[in-house]
């Protein structure tokens, strides 16, 4: 063998888990909720001796109310949702064989692959794991097509010795441990490393894991999440706030600089921990009475909401997370492209405050009304209101293909347009074959050449949703699917 073969080969040896493409998100998500209708009785949202529909095991209530994991309409609502924010992998709870988890994660493969996401699973510390049934456990998974594994707490069961013999034996499977102990998971013969707990690992970590992944020739994949309050659902009195959104974002911020392998999500859906990004409201109107007179609830205030994140209130703060979502995963794969350059992320305050907002991306990328102000004229040129920032500063061209849109003007802006003029957009009627929910708002606007670019000024037709600047759509009626 000549030698720059031996070096080439020695490379790929060393760095197996480079294989995994760059720029992509995982998110966490749990399909463990029922309820009477579906399931026989409530599942999880009864937790701790809470009484649902109005008392749930949760501080925050979710938009859709108390649903079951069963649904199948429910089940593929969730998986566009996740699509449409721009993450490519769901990550499973499961919680062995037999498991509620297990007989439900059909139903999630079909409908996260029906979105066009991949499956992989967290196995979590069900009663009597070891490493040895986890190797077990993934032959049986790797035969519904499932070949990356997030092990939670790997060493509460087993040493890095029985890691190392069972992970030895598997071929053709990535699998990651939850922890920062690099160095014992690379002995240990794990692929890389997540962190899952936001409480635990926060931003200042990320870098320092990341630098360490690569020295070792692991992955990195450190989890981010908007915050953390299980204290209505376990008692538990550790706290992450959300800090309307500015949380979510410092995690993002510093995940992508520590140009992280993968970055995966602490979670869609885990309502107990309130890590959730899914939809929420600010509860069923009333605190419970049932929970009042029982005192089941470790708390006695309504319901936690996301008023307030990124500027938003009410409907429209229901789906803050799942378009901020969308807009760092457009922002992280566009860092991770071969030759881009990297540019700085979100400028401005960390914590939204007063008549300063954090840039929002507008429906590009989620369901929610931009909120106007009383004045008039322009509604970001009213006196004394707040300025909402849509601009995006990166590609948005590979976002949702049907983005609906209930403000009438928002633009996506990108690297080398300065600056974005915008003027009011008028509705169109629904015509040709297009659902009559979708319309194609008429948004003028035009992209000014900023001192450092080539860029020739464009002006934006209904049309043309393409390019350097790309205009949105606006939609009438209510929520999308």
């Amino acid at each position: 063998m000549t030698k720059p073969l031996l070096v080439l080969s020695l490379l790929v040896l060393l760095a197996p888990a480079r294989a995994l493409a760059a720029g992509e998100t995982s998110i966490f998500y749990y399909p463990w909720y029922g309820t009477p209708q579906r399931d026989g009785s409530y599942l999880h949202w009864d937790q701790d001796g809470h009484h649902p529909p109005l008392d749930l095991a949760s501080s925050y209530y979710p938009a859709r109310g108390p649903y079951s994991s069963s649904d199948p309409a429910v089940v593929r609502a969730q998986m566009k949702e996740i699509a449409r924010a721009g993450i490519q992998e769901v990550v499973s709870s499961w919680w062995g064989w037999g498991s509620i988890e297990d007989e439900r994660l059909p139903l999630v493969l079909r409908a996260a692959r029906a979105q066009g996401l991949s499956v992989a699973v967290q196995i979590e510390p069900y009663p009597d794991r070891t490493a040895e049934s986890v190797g077990t456990d993934v032959a049986h998974l790797l035969g519904l097509g499932i070949t990356r594994f997030y092990v939670y707490d790997p060493f509460a069961d087993s040493d890095e010795s029985s890691w190392k013999q069972v992970l030895g034996t598997l071929h053709g499977v990535q699998v990651l441990a939850q922890t920062a102990n690099v160095a014992r998971a690379a002995a240990a013969g794990f692929d890389g490393v997540y962190t899952y707990d936001v409480v635990q690992y926060g931003p200042s970590s990320f870098g320092r894991l990341c630098e360490r992944a690569r020295e070792l020739h692991l992955l990195c994949a450190p989890s981010v999440g908007p915050g953390y309050d299980a204290l209505r659902a376990t008692g538990d009195v550790h706290v992450r706030p959300r800090r309307d959104g500015a949380t979510y974002d410092a995690m993002w911020r510093a995940a992508i600089e520590a140009r992280a392998d993968r970055v995966t999500i602490t979670s869609y859906n885990e309502w107990h921990e309130g890590t959730q990004i899914e939809p929420a409201v600010s509860g069923p109107g009333r605190r419970p009475a049932a929970a009042a007179a029982r005192g089941s609830s470790p708390v006695a205030e309504a319901y936690a909401s996301y008023d307030g994140a990124y500027g938003l209130r009410g409907r429209a703060a229901s789906e803050a997370y799942l378009a901020r979502t969308a807009y760092w995963t457009a922002a992280y794969r566009a860092s991770a492209q071969p030759g881009r350059a990297r540019k700085p992320l979100l400028a401005g305050r960390e914590q939204p405050s007063g008549d300063e907002w954090q840039p929002v991306p507008s429906r590009l990328l989620a369901h929610f009304r931009v909120p106007r102000s009383e004045g008039q004229g322009r509604p970001d040129r009213a006196a004394g209101a707040p300025r909402p920032n849509l601009l995006l500063p990166v590609e948005p061209s590979r976002l949702m293909p049907a983005v609906r849109v209930t403000d009438a003007y928002s633009l996506a802006q990108t690297a080398g347009c300065g600056v974005v003029r915008r003027r009011r957009a008028g509705r169109r009627a629904p015509s040709g074959g297009r659902p009559a929910a979708l319309v194609q708002g008429s948004v003028g606007a035009s992209c000014v050449r900023a001192p450092d670019s080539s860029f020739r000024d464009v002006a934006l037709s209904p049309r043309w949703v393409h390019g350097r600047c790309r205009r949105v759509m606006e939609a009438s009626g209510g929520k999308g699917g």
